[in-house]
């Protein structure tokens, strides 16, 4: 390794991960940045949806990565097993991002913990503006009132 991939290596290990409800919303209303919703279909149906934002669901990407999934969310994607045309729009939804390396993808769920090891995933596969919105879609809603 280098030196300038290990400071760029070192400054991305310090990097924030989050970033709040506020900030998030300001960047994508700006279009600096895209909004990536993990929440499952269900969770979208209770909360409703982010406008403008991409959704492709936690446990279908953790998956898609080759992660073993826990128990806990293997029975929450097995009580929403995607279909065929969701497998087609979520291999889209990635080939996009594929695009977007450079730009910050801000990452929602719930409360903001899913989303946490979300952005630690997608950093850890080569996209250093992975971000968690601290609070998730309950901060969101609470800016956005």
């Amino acid at each position: 390794m280098n030196p300038n991939s290990e400071r760029q290596a070192t400054a991305q290990a310090v990097a924030p991960i989050e970033c709040s409800a506020a900030e998030a919303l300001a960047l994508a209303r700006q279009g600096a940045a895209c909004l990536i919703d993990i929440r499952q279909p269900f969770e979208l149906e209770l909360k409703g949806t982010l406008p403008n934002a991409l959704h492709v669901p936690f446990f279908l990407f953790k998956q898609h990565l080759g992660l073993n999934l826990d128990e806990e969310e293997q029975e929450i994607l097995d009580a929403d097993a995607p279909g065929e045309l969701d497998m087609r729009e979520f291999v889209g939804t990635i080939e996009q991002l594929e695009q977007r390396r450079d730009t910050p993808l801000l990452l929602v769920c719930n409360s903001g913990r899913r989303s946490l090891i979300a952005a630690h995933l997608l950093r850890g596969i080569g996209y250093p503006q992975a971000y968690s919105v601290q609070g998730g879609m309950h901060a969101l809603l609470h800016e956005m009132a």
